[in-house]
């Protein structure tokens, strides 16, 4: 028996990137058959295992509108892409329990795994118009428990002059990728700044991919290790 997970210490920590998980160039669109093969490989890791989603076509759609209704649109936006999800991981038999990014704290997140849930935490904006962004809430984790943050995203890794980078431990050495339009949190040259700023070690991969999600959370390196400190 693990005491680590009963006390309610995270093991791991997560994120299922918006653009894995949905169909970025169409609103409001779940790529179903991806979301269920993404779930189906973290079965096996969910004691202990911190799962954090953004919000693809869903919340970053509403999130660059700038309509009066968009604070309350990226909201709701986002509780419809995270009870999708929720949805697909009940039927896999899985014990969750899902904490919306604008009301998220430590506290609560051991509350949740102590009580034998896996937390599914999704990025997410404030009344005042604040996007909570899902990366923030990973690399916020894994500061906090000394954890590799892992980044399931839609590219292989970190893309330094057209080729996946095994090992990154300097910003400097990143060439800047254009991100997509709908992204409000910056994309990836933004999660690098974050990571190397946090001093968190990553691994950004390709959650697409069959596979990776399962060899990822088993602890084989896939993609891009991002290596601030040893």
């Amino acid at each position: 028996m693990d005491m680590g997970f009963y006390m309610g210490v995270p093991r791991r920590v997560l994120k299922l990137g918006g653009s894995v998980l949905t169909c970025k160039s169409v609103p409001y669109c779940l790529d179903v058959a991806v979301t269920r093969q993404c779930l189906s490989e973290l079965r096996d890791f969910s004691q202990g295992l911190v799962l954090v989603h953004g919000g693809g076509s869903f919340g970053h759609y509403e999130a660059s509108k700038r309509a009066p209704t968009r604070i309350q649109l990226t909201a709701v936006s986002m509780q419809e892409l995270n009870a999708y999800i929720m949805r697909e991981i009940s039927v896999l038999g899985i014990r969750a329990f899902p904490i919306p990014g604008r009301y998220f704290n430590m506290e609560h997140l051991e509350r949740v795994i102590e009580l034998g849930y896996m937390p599914v935490i999704y990025g997410d904006v404030r009344e005042n118009g604040e996007i909570v962004s899902g990366d923030d809430l990973t690399i916020a984790i894994a500061k906090k428990y000394s954890l590799t943050a892992l980044f399931a995203t839609d590219v292989d890794g970190v893309i330094v002059n057209g080729k996946v980078v095994y090992e990154l431990d300097r910003l400097e050495d990143f060439v800047g990728l254009e991100h997509d339009s709908y992204d409000v949190t910056g994309g990836m040259a933004e999660k690098l700044r974050k990571i190397f700023t946090a001093n968190v070690n990553s691994l950004v991969f390709n959650g697409k991919r069959k596979g990776n999600i399962f060899n990822a959370l088993k602890g084989e390196r896939i993609g891009t290790l991002i290596k601030v400190r040893e």
